[in-house]
């Protein structure tokens, strides 16, 4: 039984997580202070299992004065991923999510200011000190609806 509140309906897209698609997500939205909100995690069994995990974070709109908006990640194939403990409340990012592309897989790091300025050299390096990593086929981003 589910308790938690419905994931906000989408707003715009879905979009996807290539080349084009993330850098509209990253001029979208600032991702200092934003929240990690939700993750979720769906696990299919047999001859066509697959994982897919759903993110969803409050990041700010750039061009609309800062405001709070639900942006919404999915991840489809997910073969790998880690998700330690949160040390507060929530995850909260300091930096904006780190998207790499090695071995044919999308990896999307939401703890990657340990980086700086620099990108990992490959998969394993970015799974590496992060406490919040995913690798998958790929994915998409979506603009939620404002929180109910």
């Amino acid at each position: 039984m589910d308790l938690s509140p419905p994931v906000p309906e989408r707003r715009l897209g879905p979009y996807a997580l290539d080349a084009d698609g993330i850098a509209a997500l990253l001029a979208r939205y600032e991702f200092g202070d934003a929240c990690v909100r939700r993750i979720g995690l769906d696990q299919e069994f047999g001859p066509q299992a697959r994982r897919l995990a759903r993110l969803v974070i409050d990041a700010r709109v750039v061009d609309d004065g800062l405001r709070w908006e639900p942006v919404c990640l999915d991840l489809v194939g997910v073969l790998h991923f880690r998700i330690d403990e949160s040390r507060s409340f929530a995850w909260v990012l300091y930096d904006p999510p780190q998207f790499t592309f090695f071995d044919g897989l999308l990896q999307v790091d939401l703890c990657a200011e340990r980086f700086g300025s620099l990108s990992p050299h490959d998969a394993k390096e970015v799974f590496e000190g992060s406490e919040l990593v995913f690798s998958a086929n790929g994915g998409t981003w979506s603009a939620l609806q404002p929180w109910g």
